[in-house]
């Protein structure tokens, strides 16, 4: 029985042995020095950014991050409902300084908070004051393998701690929406780089927005006057980013953002009031939307701290705002 074993053995040995040439031997040898010359020139890339899109990546338990903006906001024009782009008589300068603080709670959920403050300058007076706060929850839903995308969903409250109601005439310290904001996101991001020797870090974010009734007094967030009184039922809002990082060196990289946003038609009721003019005062807008650009460059001085900088700028838009925007940040994992 041992020697019917042995024979069968050496007979699927036979069969499975194939003939190689000393071209085809070598031909294997230079491929696999190919590749691995190759892997030896791609490296552990480190990011900060990009400056918009959120990120996929979920905060481990016992970690945190840290990653302040600064905002620096030239408001020069703003489309009408036909897309036309009508310059404004003042330009409006807005400083939004942000800070955002993640924390892992679980692996499979972390928790960000969001504060900022906004300064505004238009035409010589300036006013300005504390933001709304945003509070998240990100959750996982699949995480990242070598084929398939890291996947999160994560629910936004924005609470209305900024001053809307009750504004000067010119309305330069309106700092928040007075809605309480509930935003459901979807994020998935991938990680790719043995396609290339630059590494290249791609995201795609959804998000939806619902705002609460807000209720108006005099000048506001939303427009309104003198003797202004009543309620706004604000726009919903969807927004679509997709942000992608590619390594130029394991420090250098260059990110970039494209990010479309759209809001519904926004509902007054009561009585309008006023402006300076003694013309009845507007509140509110009609459908809108908008699209805007941000490159950016980043130097990563480890995999746990980085800055970036960048510009965001319009593309077009319609009942928004034509801006143009430089932007700084600072961000560290620790411990």
């Amino acid at each position: 029985m041992k020697k019917i074993v042995l024979l069968l053995f050496f007979c699927n040995t036979l069969s499975s042995w194939q003939y190689h040439s000393p071209r085809e031997i070598q031909e294997t040898l230079d491929e696999a020095e190919t590749q691995f010359s190759r892997a030896l020139e791609i490296f552990n890339p480190w990011y900060t950014g990009p400056i918009l899109t959120p990120s996929a990546t979920m905060m481990p338990p016992g970690m945190g991050n840290i990653q302040a903006y600064v905002f620096a906001n030239d408001i020069y024009a703003s489309f009408n409902a036909e897309r036309k782009s009508v310059s404004l008589e003042h330009n409006l300068i807005n400083l939004n300084p942000i800070m955002l603080i993640q924390t892992g709670i679980t692996d499979s959920l972390d928790g960000m908070v969001t504060v900022q403050t906004n300064t505004n300058w238009q035409n010589g007076h300036v006013g300005g004051g504390y933001g709304d706060t945003q509070v998240t929850l990100g959750f996982l839903i699949q995480p990242q393998t070598l084929y398939v995308p890291k996947v999160k969903f994560s629910v936004q409250e924005t609470l209305p701690t900024g001053h809307y109601k009750n504004l000067h005439a010119d309305r330069l310290n309106s700092t928040g929406a007075g809605s309480y904001q509930t935003q459901f996101s979807l994020a998935a991001g991938k990680l790719m780089f043995w396609t290339t020797q630059h590494p290249i870090n791609a995201r795609i974010a959804l998000a939806y927005k619902i705002p609460t009734t807000v209720a108006l007094r005099g000048y506001n967030t939303y427009g309104g006057g003198i003797g202004t009184k009543g309620a706004i039922r604000p726009g919903k809002t969807f927004s679509a980013d997709f942000g992608i990082e590619v390594s130029l060196t394991q420090r250098w990289v260059f990110a970039s953002d494209v990010v479309y946003t759209t809001t519904s038609q926004s509902t007054f009721h009561g009585s309008s009031g006023m402006n300076g003019s003694g013309s009845p005062a507007s509140l509110g807008s009609g459908y809108s939307d908008q699209l805007s650009l941000a490159p950016a460059i980043e130097y990563n001085w480890s995999g746990n701290l980085g800055i970036l900088a960048g510009v965001q700028f319009t593309v077009y838009g319609r009942n928004s705002s034509n801006f143009v925007s430089g932007i700084f940040s600072v961000e560290w994992t620790f411990p």
